[in-house]
């Protein structure tokens, strides 16, 4: 995740764990000093007999105490997060992985689909031609069975010419036949058949 990240020349994890080290490292010198002018303070005010002072610095060296005990957990948080925390925890179905499409992207330049409405057509075509139109776009893998009439066709042509005139289909592309099963049990039925191009 953090891959290709490259602030000041640090890259990754390990970059995110250097730029950690050095500003702990700084915020540590920075509490080492506010600690000691915490017990300075509070010694002072304990020899002179001023408890302003002995108070002030007792709160001084507390706070201190409390910073060391929260950089150092933020030291932890940050090693944990960039490394060990990414995928420990998880289970090993829901670890990080590679993925692999093997599917082939459609080799078309159409986005938008022909379409054969056979009923709307003027002249009409006739059983056979309808048949022979959707064996052709479907490569002869979408069958027309008896008392079944063509009703529609949509594909993806291939090419430049994206027009219902170009019956070759792009590869990956879907093919939808609908038909009208006149011979169906129990009355007529519409049924819709799919196809992908290979």
């Amino acid at each position: 995740m953090l891959d290709g990240i490259d602030p000041w020349g640090l890259t990754g994890p390990d970059g995110l764990n250097q730029v950690a080290a050095t500003f702990l490292g700084a915020a540590l010198v920075l509490l080492g000093v506010g600690v000691a002018v915490g017990v300075v303070r509070w010694a002072s005010g304990k020899a002179i007999g001023s408890s302003d002072n002995a108070r002030k610095g007792l709160g001084m060296l507390s706070a201190g105490v409390l910073g060391a005990a929260v950089l150092g957990s933020i030291g932890g948080a940050i090693e944990w997060g960039s490394s060990l925390g990414t995928a420990s925890l998880m289970p090993e179905a829901a670890r990080p992985g590679q993925v692999v499409i093997d599917k082939k992207p459609p080799k078309t330049t159409c986005t938008a689909q022909a379409v054969r409405d056979f009923d709307d057509e003027d002249p009409m075509l006739t059983h056979a031609e309808r048949v022979a139109v959707v064996q052709e776009v479907s490569e002869g893998a979408l069958k027309v069975g008896v008392g079944e009439q063509v009703m529609t066709l949509k594909w993806y042509p291939t090419g430049t010419d994206c027009s219902a005139d170009n019956t070759e289909a792009a590869s990956g592309t879907e093919v939808e036949l609908r038909v009208y099963d006149t011979a169906a049990v129990g009355g007529s039925d519409e049924q819709v058949r799919k196809h992908t191009v290979d």
